[in-house]
């Protein structure tokens, strides 16, 4: 089928990914076949300002491949770290100490909610761009695509069906777009649902909790309270006590404002039950300031948390990233969803955009193109959800061993050399562009002992 005069390129989906392929494409001035580049969200404008305990405060970490794909643009970086929280430090609470896993001061994260990063990317593109190449629009979900006519079908204010010349599927674990690459012949698709649901809390940051790192708690109700009945002021080791009890595990992320996103997650053997079957916001305020602090929590926060729909995880596996025939592409979770353990969900959904752009630019055939992109980035996005699935062991013997590794390594990485102590999983992931890949190679053996583990433990159910 030919090009059409105007067809350009479609994104579906305008979060991170999608708006920074935008950015990339237009920057690059493409061949006159990708203009304009038509970006569409079923959600609503993240410029669009909301409630502070209205909106969901869900964060994201940008490290260094997401930081990578952003300073591309140049100047956008700056924007968006204004709206973030730089964190070099990830601390576990155990008892009344803090331990620091993770602490590199000079190669810091930034924090940053997801919808702001959203809004930033946006106004950046449409205060760059003129309205003949580019248009976005919000409120717009897309309802089916067809690779034959090489349209896309979309149910919203402003229009219908559109045609294309290039698709690009950034639509998330649950695409619209990938949906037509499941009925392609050769095209092998696997869907798991994690066992990890999550709901999302917005509160002030306690003044002992820094500023400049993420802090993880896990904790069994008992564990909060001491043997005289009085509440306790922190919490024992996560590889301590057992999953039959109340289980409560969280973590608190910083945000501009002195403000914390507080990601509170459960497996099914842990799930919380008294905390998700409380209705009163005055009656949950005073359970998680019992049983969770140092948390303060305010009732509009309380009852924004009760009102908020828990969010379940999925795992996506697709075999390849493009169909040649309906000139498609996907991108991010639409291609590869995976375990948020590592936190590189967005940062290997930025490097695919690189690697896109990249391929779209150098490539003059567009098929080429899309070959070249899917050959690197189904190795590396593989390799990537290998390693947040496999890094962190699930088996409880196995823990003590994991965090005294971590303790110990900064102080012999000092005098030991990579060849013989390579630098940890999460810092190679965090703090360099070492491909997943090689990153899979170096740590081999360490995640083949976890993945045989991690299976006995998940055999054996959450009590092993």
């Amino acid at each position: 089928m030919a090009e059409v005069a105007g067809a350009g390129t479609v994104i579906v989906g305008a979060g991170p990914a999608g708006l920074l392929l935008a950015h990339l494409l237009l920057q690059a001035q493409p061949k006159p076949h990708l203009l304009p580049v038509r970006v569409f969200e079923a959600r609503n404008d993240p410029r669009t300002p909301l409630p502070q305990y209205k909106e969901r405060q869900y964060c994201v970490g940008l490290s260094a491949r997401g930081q990578d794909g952003i300073k591309r643009v140049p100047g956008l970086w700056e924007e968006v770290e204004k709206r973030g929280m730089p964190s070099s430090q990830f601390v576990l609470h155990s008892g009344k100490r803090a331990i620091a896993l993770k602490r590199n001061p000079g190669k810091p994260s930034l924090l940053i909610n997801q919808r702001a990063l959203a809004a930033t990317l946006v106004t950046e593109l449409v205060n760059r761009y003129p309205k003949d190449h580019l248009e976005v629009h919000f409120d717009t979900p897309c309802e089916r695509v067809d690779f034959k006519t090489r349209t896309a079908s979309f149910n919203g204010k402003s229009v219908d069906s559109v045609p294309y010349n290039l698709l690009v599927g950034a639509d998330g674990a649950r695409s619209a777009v990938r949906n037509e690459f499941i009925t392609q012949r050769g095209f092998d698709y696997q869907q798991t649902n994690m066992p990890y649901t999550f709901k999302v809390l917005y509160v002030p940051r306690p003044a002992e909790l820094s500023e400049e790192a993420v802090h993880a708690f896990r904790v069994t109700k008992e564990d909060a309270i001491e043997e005289n009945g009085k509440q306790s002021s922190w919490f024992k080791l996560p590889f301590s006590g057992t999953a039959e009890k109340t289980s409560l595990r969280f973590s608190c992320f910083p945000t501009p404002g002195n403000g914390m996103s507080v990601l509170i997650e459960w497996s099914p053997g842990t799930t919380p039950v008294e905390l998700l079957s409380i209705k009163s916001a005055e009656e949950l305020k005073a359970y998680m300031e019992k049983y969770m602090p140092p948390l303060k929590v305010p009732l509009e926060a309380a009852e924004a948390f009760i009102n908020q729909r828990p969010t379940s995880s999925m795992k996506v596996f697709c075999s390849r990233f493009h169909d040649a025939g309906g000139k498609a592409v996907l991108i991010g979770d639409a291609a590869h969803a995976m375990s948020n353990a590592l936190g590189q969900g967005c940062n290997s959904s930025l490097q695919d955009v690189v690697t896109l752009s990249q391929s779209l630019c150098e490539e003059d055939d567009l098929t080429k193109a899309l070959e070249r992109y899917t050959k690197k980035q189904t190795q590396e996005d593989h390799a990537a959800s290998y390693l947040s699935e496999f890094s962190f062991p699930q088996a409880k013997w196995v823990l003590p061993f994991f965090y005294l590794g971590n303790i110990a390594q900064p102080a012999l990485g000092k005098v030991l050399p990579p060849s013989i102590l390579a630098p940890p999983i999460q810092s190679l992931c965090s703090e360099t562009l070492t491909p997943y890949s090689e990153i899979v190679r170096i740590h081999k053996r360490w995640l083949s002992f976890v993945e045989i583990t991690n299976k006995m433990a998940a055999s054996k159910g959450p009590s092993s």
